[in-house]
């Protein structure tokens, strides 16, 4: 049984950028550390989190350019968050880790789980983008046929000016996209990456959750990942949960499907 409790925040920089970690929880070799999505912080998960802090160390972390922790360059992608998280890993925790991640946090917990270091034994996603949409759906055509739309406004920019352009950003762009400022091109990247072989190169048990009414990241991305990971993952659904299903009544329920298959997993 743990002994006390920690409750401190801490700075770790690396490569010219620097995470937040809130620690909580008990002082025990076990750590679990939450990761938030784009335009999130440490205050995301935190509903979760809390949910373990009898058993585990818990890490609440603020992503580079996200909550307390500065911007990064604008150069970076995600295995640059990824080399970042996985440096604090092997320097500030000793034991265990769980990484779970929600959407953009996801994309960095899939990649660095793929890496295999013997610390991470366990992997839960929420929500993760990442895959690529099947080629002849609806959502893929639209896609290409926005992006077509826009190569044809810059090509025609020195007659038409930049007024077409703005207004297509304006119609076409995500939230996340118009609010995103000094971190658009970081976002760019992300969206535009595939995750396939780093998912298929994960090797420790997995947990995807997914909300069945999730429209940014569909239930079609839950299934990919399950097939990638070949017989190593379990998907879960939670009925009338949207893409932000850790929210509400939400964290009680992915805490206790995240607690069900920790517990199906020893060392998890």
């Amino acid at each position: 049984m743990p002994h006390g409790r920690l409750a401190n925040i801490e700075h770790f920089a690396h490569n010219g950028a620097t995470l937040v970690d809130e620690v909580i929880g008990a002082i025990v070799p076990r750590h679990i550390v939450f990761l938030h999505g784009w335009g999130g912080n440490r205050e995301s998960l935190r509903g979760i989190g809390t949910l373990f802090q009898h058993t585990h160390q818990v890490h609440l972390l603020d992503l580079p350019g996200f909550g307390e922790a500065p911007p990064p360059s604008a150069g970076w992608d995600t295995i640059n968050y990824t080399d970042l998280v996985q440096q604090y890993v092997l320097e500030r925790l000793s034991g265990p880790v769980v990484l779970v991640g929600h959407s953009f946090g996801g994309r960095i917990s899939v990649r660095l789980a793929a890496r295999r270091l013997a610390q991470i034994r366990g992997l839960v996603l929420m929500g993760v983008p990442g895959l690529p949409q099947p080629k002849l759906s609806r959502a893929r055509l639209r896609q290409l046929g926005i992006r077509w739309l826009r190569k044809t406004l810059i090509a025609a920019k020195p007659l038409a000016g930049q007024k077409p352009i703005d207004w297509h950003t304006r119609t076409y762009g995500s939230k996340d996209y118009l609010a995103a400022g000094p971190l658009r091109p970081v976002l760019i990247r992300a969206v535009n990456e595939d995750l396939s072989e780093s998912a298929a190169a994960v090797a420790c048990p997995t947990l995807l959750l997914w909300g069945t009414d999730d429209a940014e990241t569909p239930p079609w991305l839950g299934h990919g990942y399950k097939k990638l990971m070949n017989g190593r993952a379990t998907l879960e659904w939670l009925p009338h949960k949207d893409h932000h299903l850790y929210t509400g009544t939400g964290a009680h329920l992915c805490g206790y499907k995240i607690r069900q298959w920790a517990d199906a997993h020893a060392d998890a």
